[in-house]
């Protein structure tokens, strides 16, 4: 497993070599992700799915970092809200509602009707 450089390191590449620090990124979190277990690996996929797509949100480094806290947090009290009241996780319920296209106005079938004569 890939050991993390110094942060000097990462500090520079930060700087001078971004694409660097974004190549190092990916590749670590790739080696994390093939090391789980089978069972985790598409939740971990996912997960590395969504951060992708906040990252590219970021107009800037100082936003980007940002967004991810941001994102952390509501995973945080998403986390507390499990261990805490796991039932109003699952209070929500979806009333379902059968799709039934609208009937076309009468005129217009009228103007249809006259098209085709």
């Amino acid at each position: 497993m890939q050991n993390l450089p110094p942060f000097d390191e990462l500090k520079y590449m930060a700087e001078q070599a971004p694409e660097e620090l974004e190549a190092l990124r990916l590749s670590m979190s790739e080696e994390i992700i093939n090391n789980a277990s089978d069972e985790m690996q598409p939740r971990l996929r996912a997960q590395m799915s969504h951060i992708n797509q906040v990252i590219a949100r970021g107009k800037n480094p100082n936003h980007t970092n940002i967004l991810l806290m941001s994102e952390l947090q509501n995973q945080l009290k998403r986390f507390a809200q499990a261990l805490n009241d796991p039932d109003s996780l699952t209070e929500q319920q979806a009333e379902i509602k059968p799709f039934i296209r609208p009937e076309p106005p009468q005129d217009a079938l009228s103007d249809q009707a006259d098209l085709r004569r």
